[in-house]
């Protein structure tokens, strides 16, 4: 039987397979009321100087658990590029998580400087990135409001939904997400629109019409005059 406590599972899998590392965290949906029947493990391994970071999965005590094992110097780098992506999943789950063995206080330093971090905020969107979501946003709406095959239709709206979002936190200078995760991090940005996009999906007048709104907010809809350097041009 999967033990109730995951904190209690996760500190006997830290001593059983991780007994010298300098920090073992775990963390995830698992910790939050958002906790299913199938949520899993997410744990951070920090280990004495390492040739690579590794991630592996297995089952404990009948836990999915997903491992991620660091040592302190490629750590640091994977959460600069989390923060950096604006996508914080690393540096949340140290900042939210649950710190299980933690010898010399490094979790201790990297929690209270994840959440320094998160709090800030992600850098400000460029209006080359605000661009670049509005060209392909005014594609999509044009594809979806003019789509005669319901099962283009239906990708094609899958696609406007995720990128509308995506534009809606970038412009808020708001944490991006992907899958549930963008949701949440939507709703934490702005319930209603969040709500009006989860239940949008099947209906692609109400999606192209919030789409429009969100493109509306940033400088409406982008195609004359867009232009872009081809990075493969050699």
């Amino acid at each position: 039987m999967v033990d109730a406590d995951p904190i209690a599972s996760a500190r006997r899998l830290a001593q059983q397979e991780f007994g010298s590392a300098r920090l073992v965290i775990v963390g995830g949906s698992v910790l939050t009321p958002r906790r299913t029947a199938t949520s899993d493990l997410d744990v951070v391994v920090v280990t004495a100087p390492r040739d690579q970071p590794t991630r592996r999965s297995l089952t404990w005590e009948g836990w999915p658990v997903e491992v991620l094992e660091h040592d302190e110097r490629s750590l640091a780098a994977y959460c600069a590029d989390n923060l950096e992506r604006r996508w914080p999943g690393i540096p949340r789950l140290i900042a939210e998580g649950a710190i299980v063995t933690d010898p010399d206080d490094l979790g201790t330093r990297l929690r209270a400087e994840m959440r320094e971090r998160l709090a800030a905020g992600p850098a400000p969107a460029t209006t080359a990135e605000l661009d670049a979501h509005r060209y392909e946003l005014t594609d999509l709406l044009d594809d979806l409001t003019g789509s005669t095959d319901p099962a283009e239709t239906t990708f094609t709206a899958a696609r406007a939904l995720t990128k509308t979002a995506q534009l809606a936190l970038l412009a808020a200078r708001h944490w991006q997400g992907t899958g549930k995760w963008l949701l949440r991090e939507l709703r934490d940005h702005d319930p209603d629109l969040a709500d009006r996009l989860a239940t949008s999906l099947t209906n692609p007048t109400r999606l192209a019409a919030i789409t429009r709104e969100v493109l509306d907010s940033v400088g409406g809809p982008l195609r004359e005059g867009y232009e872009v350097t081809d990075p493969r041009n050699p």
